[in-house]
């Protein structure tokens, strides 16, 4: 097959400007995911409650979607090398479209459960070609702008996602967690269908190409996710089921490397790994979506558990992250053609490691506004670290490479959303605990202090209780404020935590050393797209 076919059953090709629409298509598609994640996760007490759901079976809900997002990227790989990715976007953007308009009419768990993981599996193929379509189909100099709004996009769904929540349950209904997304699918498919390039079936790489491998890759990923997303509600390796999970994903991914030893012509080229800077770049992505999952779930938890907000008043204080992204973004474009890559990662590591100090100094009385500074540093931070990294990365691609690339950027991707995410729940979860036995030796029942605050709640009470109930509730705001203070030590020490990530990874920058040729013309093929 032509590398340059312009034409399939005698269509014309789309005129050169179009892979501007595919380029927007792929940033749309970015977003669409991440939010769709992170509006379900934060919707997910309102979900179980419509369908009736327990907790802890609730607690799949989320997990079937991600799950099958990681199950089709390794897939979605192959099959966009064999169909076009063209056609594969197409094909998921219309099963996610209707699955999302039908989860809201789920009529139980089961079923709900089963149109995630369809709507899942469609989603899925939006991100794995994302970056390396940018690099792809952009000329070089114009990489910062494409990667930088596939940075803020990410950014943005993260963080616009409790206001759409809090606003849909307040004005409209819970069903518009999901309906949006097939609202959002209808333009996305038009996209599609006007950006991308119509090329013929590679029906040669469909008879020889590695199926298996990639089914095995995405059957080992999708347990170990699994795995790390239900861990810390089954106690990990307590849990007979974490246990297999684990234990059959690693199976599944050795015999994954075996068989790609195997092959003459691998799908995935790991000398690609062992190439200068790329190991680092690798560690240096996770890093990054740790930390933006850190600047997410931080502020959100605090103020939802100690502050007893709503989603739309939490959403009020992530908009400090969200919309400044769209003046970020093209300020970080704009810087990034003008400064030396590795330069560019390290400010933007070493302005979110200050942004996260600065959010050290939380006490128990602060509200939304108190986090704005703080935030805003972190999102400028992120933002240029993540635009700057993918595009330092890209000038290390050969010709063969946007497969691997594809498949690094999401499995870095969800691994290091899921990884952060399990980290910060494990850690200020512990964090809390320790806090609250130190507080708690200093709480004696004996003890004068402890006695007159008591007496203090008792009689702050007294008024709307009978009999010794003031005693008794004075006894339980006094074990609330001791909640309350462990739970804004755990969340201070979490943003130690990120800080010192962000700390290493400034550190991590220096090993890096000049990509090869960064003046080459663009080694990458325009073939995909």
């Amino acid at each position: 097959m032509s590398a340059t076919a312009d034409t399939v059953a005698g269509a014309p090709a789309p005129p050169a400007n179009l892979p501007w629409l595919g380029v927007a298509a792929v940033l749309v598609g970015a977003v669409a995911t991440t939010l769709t994640s992170r509006l379900t996760s934060l919707g997910l007490a309102d979900v179980r409650g419509a369908i009736g759901a327990g907790f802890d079976e609730g607690a799949w809900i989320p997990t079937a979607f991600s799950a099958a997002q990681m199950m089709i990227g390794p897939l979605a790989i192959f099959l966009g090398r064999v169909y076009t990715p063209r056609r594969v976007l197409l094909a998921g953007c219309a099963v996610y479209g209707i699955a999302m308009f039908l989860l809201p009419l789920a009529p139980d768990l089961r079923t709900l459960l089963l149109l995630q993981v369809v709507a899942g599996l469609g989603s899925g193929t939006f991100i794995p070609l994302t970056a390396s379509f940018i690099l792809i189909s952009l000329p070089r100099h114009l990489w910062p702008w494409g990667l930088a709004a596939y940075a803020m996009n990410i950014i943005l769904g993260l963080n616009v996602a409790s206001s759409l929540e809090g606003w849909y349950m307040e004005h409209a209904t819970w069903h518009w967690i999901f309906w949006q997304n097939t609202v959002v699918a209808l333009p996305l498919f038009a996209l599609y269908w006007f950006g991308l390039r119509r090329l013929p079936i590679d029906r040669e790489y469909l008879r020889h190409g590695d199926f298996r491998g990639m089914l095995l890759a995405a059957s080992g990923f999708t347990l170990v996710f699994i795995a790390l997303d239900q861990g810390d509600r089954l106690d990990w390796l307590s849990s007979s089921l974490i246990v297999t999970l684990l234990v059959t994903g690693a199976i599944a991914l050795g015999l994954f490397l075996l068989h790609e030893s195997t092959l003459d012509v691998p799908s995935i080229d790991f000398r690609l790994l062992v190439r200068r800077n790329v190991i680092v770049l690798i560690v240096l992505v996770l890093a990054t979506r740790f930390l933006v999952t850190a600047s997410n779930t931080l502020v959100t938890s605090y103020l939802i558990q100690v502050r007893g907000l709503r989603p739309l008043e939490v959403g009020n204080a992530l908009l400090w992250v969200a919309l400044p992204q769209l003046v970020i973004a093209p300020l970080v474009a704009w810087m990034l053609g003008r400064l030396e890559p590795r330069f560019a990662i390290g400010t933007g590591f070493a302005m979110a490691a200050a942004g996260f100090l600065l959010a050290t100094g939380i006490t128990s009385q602060w509200v939304e506004g108190n986090f704005s500074v703080a935030l805003l540093l972190q999102a400028m931070g992120e933002t240029l670290e993540l635009t700057a990294v993918i595009y330092f990365f890209g000038h290390h691609l050969g010709p063969t490479d946007g497969i691997t690339f594809g498949a690094i950027i999401q499995t870095a991707r969800l691994f290091g959303g899921q990884l952060g995410t399990s980290l910060l729940v494990v850690f200020t979860r512990k964090a809390e605990q320790w806090h609250s036995n130190l507080i708690g030796q200093h709480v004696a029942a004996t003890d004068p202090a402890t006695t007159e605050r008591i007496a203090a709640y008792a009689h702050a009470v007294g008024s709307l209780s009978q009999g010794n109930d003031a005693e008794a509730r004075g006894a339980g705001l006094l074990a609330t404020a001791v909640r309350t203070q462990a739970y804004t030590l755990s969340t201070l020490d979490g943003f130690l935590l990120a800080s010192c990530v962000a700390t290493l990874a400034v550190a991590l920058v220096l090993v890096l050393r000049k990509a090869p040729d960064m003046a080459a013309p663009p080694a990458v093929p325009p073939r995909p797209f």
